[in-house]
């Protein structure tokens, strides 16, 4: 499990997360969403070490402070919103990167075809040997969960879960690489590891997520299962804008369509 009580982040004189309490299980798929500038990446980066914090933050019930580098690189990965390629690498090379001798103990020659597989698995089969830079938005952003995918390739390593953290995995991505990732996200936490998520399409984490944090304005505003989570009230007051939200036929899973708010708005 990771756990963070009372969690600050001071940038300049601006209080980015103020108090923040947190938490995410392994084989569960944990959603932090919110409206821009709510502190989302924030607290991402807080949880894998990357942002200074005041408070505590655990892993597996030890204090992330005292994790050292490698130490985080067998229990996390980490796909950041952007990531600015500056070399001609191909995509093999970028996904090469992701990979850390040790980290999954696998043998050399498992190892060396550990990015192949990962490609295939974001839909990338054959694009090894093609220059980032030839890539779309979408492909790009697919081929860096790649890279990350092979550095905690088995979701539980010697016992002990691993947690892919996603900062909007989706957001360059047409409907049906979202659905393809998101199953993806869902089926390495059914395999025991967890995956924090930031989201800002709400159907989406509701369809998938075990759990949600929505944060406003560097607090949570509110926390639990999507259910709990993603209702008219706090919608509304947190995206500061008139929110409806219905329940799905098929899964009895809350979904909003913007059409019923933008009438419960106006009519």
């Amino acid at each position: 499990m990771i756990s963070g009580t009372d969690i600050c982040v001071e940038l300049g004189r601006k209080t980015i997360l103020d108090g923040v309490n947190f938490q995410a299980q392994a084989g569960q798929l944990t959603a932090i969403v919110g409206p821009n500038g709510s502190g989302k990446t924030t607290l991402l980066r807080a949880l894998t070490g990357e942002q200074s914090y005041r408070g505590e933050i655990t892993f597996g019930g030890k204090p992330l402070d005292r994790l050292s580098p490698l130490d985080l690189a067998a229990r996390r990965a980490v796909l950041p919103q952007a990531a600015n390629i500056a070399f001609p690498f191909t995509v093999l090379e970028l996904v090469r990167l992701g990979l850390v001798a040790g980290l999954n103990g696998d043998t050399p020659e498992e190892r060396d075809r550990r990015p192949a597989q990962a490609l295939a698995r974001v839909g990338l089969e054959g694009y090894g040997g093609r220059l980032v830079q030839e890539l779309s938005g979408g492909e790009r952003q697919r081929a860096q969960l790649a890279r990350v995918l092979v550095q905690i390739w088995e979701p539980v390593f010697e016992g002990q879960p691993r947690f892919l953290f996603l900062d909007e995995p989706v957001s360059a991505l047409d409907i049906g690489h979202q659905l393809m990732i998101m199953h993806l996200a869902r089926d390495y936490a059914e395999a025991g590891g967890g995956v924090i998520a930031i989201m800002h399409d709400l159907n989406l984490t509701s369809m998938f997520a075990d759990q949600v944090t929505l944060l406003g304005d560097g607090h949570v505003r509110a926390s639990g299962t999507p259910e709990d989570v993603l209702t008219d009230h706090a919608l509304s007051t947190c995206y500061g804008c008139p929110l409806r939200t219905n329940t799905a036929p098929t899964t009895g899973r809350p979904w909003i369509l913007p059409q019923a708010a933008l009438r419960a708005g106006h009519g």
